[in-house]
């Protein structure tokens, strides 16, 4: 936010009153709704998937519908504060529309703040289901962490003024951080965050690569389940905008672009490993496209897998993780058979 002197230039009171800048709102406009359609697209599957087959929706799925709740929500904020004429520059609009811009805008960022987070707790549950051991326990670390540092930063938003309402109208008396301080704090969280999307993405190559599975399912699964790497970069992207704040010269057009764009790309990296078994439904699943439990995997008279030969505890563990997620979904499913021996779990909660 510019601080009460930029604000009060910007208003128009120092210049001829013609715009000097063009209007960026309309693209941001095109940028956000073309990204709340890809997220909708791809949860809606997820969604759809996971009826198809007749199975409950867990509490990554709740998660996720509530990041994407709440990134709507943002999205739809963000274009009320268009046109309220965010997207122009602060020297074309009036303190009225100042305000108007500011209080939505604020509001919005918190949005994409909980959908940021919320999309990240949903992938680390999802990873809880398949982990064990210190996995498992550094999987819980990331859920911690990421909403204790995000969840900061929202409150952070809201209380760097005081009283809050001075926001929005910088005349009122009062204090605020240092401009300075919230955008070096925006810098650390904005790096937190795509470094957990990055490990987040790089965790299943650990968990899955410790299953026995078939080595083309087994790549298929991991780039699946790795495209959040993509959020991480969008995260790392946003950086390059936080310029903005303080900086009563700039628009944040940009700075909500990647900002949106984040917690989008992470609900469709999310969605991915599901949609999978969407696109194999038509065709015979073969005993090589499904993780081979153990106990009910090998037909009679077959001798062991070398890599269940060679396996240690880290894949007896995970193999038990696998089987524990299947009896949990058999139970949950009501009038579901027990499938015979040779068939087994596929890639996908």
């Amino acid at each position: 936010m510019p601080s009460p002197h930029d604000l009060t230039r910007h208003a128009g009171r120092d210049h001829d009153g013609q715009p000097r800048h063009g209007n960026l709102g309309p693209y941001l406009n095109r940028v956000i709704w073309s990204l709340a359609v890809l997220s909708t697209l791809f949860l809606g599957l997820r969604v759809y998937t996971k009826l198809l087959r007749r199975r409950h929706l867990w509490w990554d799925d709740h998660f996720l519908i509530a990041s994407w709740i709440a990134l709507v929500v943002s999205i739809a904020l963000q274009s009320v504060a268009v046109s309220h004429g965010l997207g122009s520059h602060y020297h074309d609009l009036d303190e009225e529309a100042i305000t108007a811009v500011a209080i939505y805008s604020i509001s919005a960022g918190f949005g994409s703040i909980l959908a940021t987070c919320w999309s990240k707790t949903s992938f680390a549950i999802s990873l809880l289901r398949i982990s064990t051991g210190r996995t498992r326990v550094f999987v819980w670390f990331i859920i911690v962490s990421v909403n204790l540092v995000l969840g900061s930063i929202g409150v952070i938003q809201w209380v760097q003024c005081w009283p809050v309402q001075k926001l929005w109208y910088w005349a009122l008396e009062g204090s605020c951080f240092p401009p300075n301080i919230v955008q070096n704090y925006n810098t650390f969280v904005a790096a937190y965050s795509g470094l957990m999307d990055i490990v987040l993405a790089l965790l299943p190559w650990k968990i899955i690569w410790a299953i026995t599975i078939n080595k083309r399912e087994r790549l298929g699964a991991m780039v699946a389940m790795s495209t959040g790497v993509l959020a991480g970069v969008m995260a790392f992207l946003k950086i390059k905008t936080l310029y903005v704040i303080g900086n009563g010269e700039a628009t944040t057009v940009d700075l909500f672009i990647f900002g949106t764009a984040e917690p989008a790309t992470a609900i469709m990296a999310a969605s991915i490993p599901i949609l999978r078994n969407l696109i194999r439904r038509e065709s015979q699943p073969k005993p090589a496209e499904f993780i081979q439990l153990a106990g009910n995997c090998q037909g009679a008279g077959q001798p062991p897998a070398p890599e269940e030969a060679n396996g240690g505890e880290t894949k007896q563990g995970a193999r038990e993780s696998w089987a524990r997620i299947a009896h949990l979904e058999q139970a949950r499913v009501p009038g579901h058979e027990r499938r015979g021996s040779g068939s087994g779990l596929q890639m996908g909660p």
